[in-house]
């Protein structure tokens, strides 16, 4: 998906003039409101961060708020700071309502990415001063494409993406789907592949479980 809270342009409706207040604003809170200066590359990820947040309330307010041409750059990036926070609640709760269940079937970059590595992303993301940053590279291969995400977008649509993976697999008992996932690759705890993809083209419809 492309648009509203993905890259680093320029949102259309706001101007430099607009915008470098609000990076100066949030390089004070990032000093500790200290006299001191930022770096060049500071400033360009506290740029990347008021982009992100205000391009995040026009993907969460849709067509209402995006249509308001007189909406301040201001009241547009502590809307979209809001919708990062409610994101990342939102995508801590799914994940804590998966674990329980959660079968990585022997795999390990499953395994590694969404049991290990997903607890470091909500330990370490910075939604205030880096809410672009992913953290992670969440390395286990989804069936969608999410490249054009970045942040706690690219986490949500993660979490998101193995939950449905997950009910399709449950569909099957948990030997069938290891004994395809054997007959296609007999290491395939060390393999990096979608493990979904793979019982879709190797399954018999009749093995589904009730």
């Amino acid at each position: 998906m492309t648009g509203l809270g993905r890259g680093e342009d320029r949102p259309p409706m706001y101007g430099m003039e607009e915008l470098v207040p609000l990076v100066g604003k949030l390089a004070d809170r990032y000093n500790g409101y200290e006299d001191t200066s930022v770096t060049y590359e500071k400033a360009q990820q506290l740029m990347g961060a008021v982009l992100y947040c205000i391009r995040e309330a026009m993907w969460a307010g849709g067509n209402a708020m995006a249509s308001r041409e007189k909406v301040p750059a201001q009241q547009m990036y502590e809307a979209g700071l809001k919708a990062v926070e409610e994101k990342v609640k939102k995508a801590l709760e799914i994940y804590n309502e998966m674990m329980p269940e959660f079968d990585s079937y022997g795999n390990r970059c499953l395994y590694d990415t969404f049991v290990k590595g997903l607890p470091e992303f909500f330990k370490w993301y910075d939604m205030r001063f880096y809410p672009q940053d992913t953290v992670l590279t969440l390395d286990y291969p989804l069936l969608k494409d999410i490249s054009g995400y970045t942040g706690i977008d690219a986490v949500y649509e993660f979490i998101v993406c193995i939950k449905k993976e997950q009910h399709f697999l449950k569909k099957f008992s948990r030997d069938y789907v290891i004994g395809l996932l054997r007959e296609y690759c007999g290491e395939y705890e060390e393999m990096v592949e979608n493990l979904s993809d793979i019982v879709m083209r190797m399954r018999q419809p009749d093995n589904i479980v009730d």
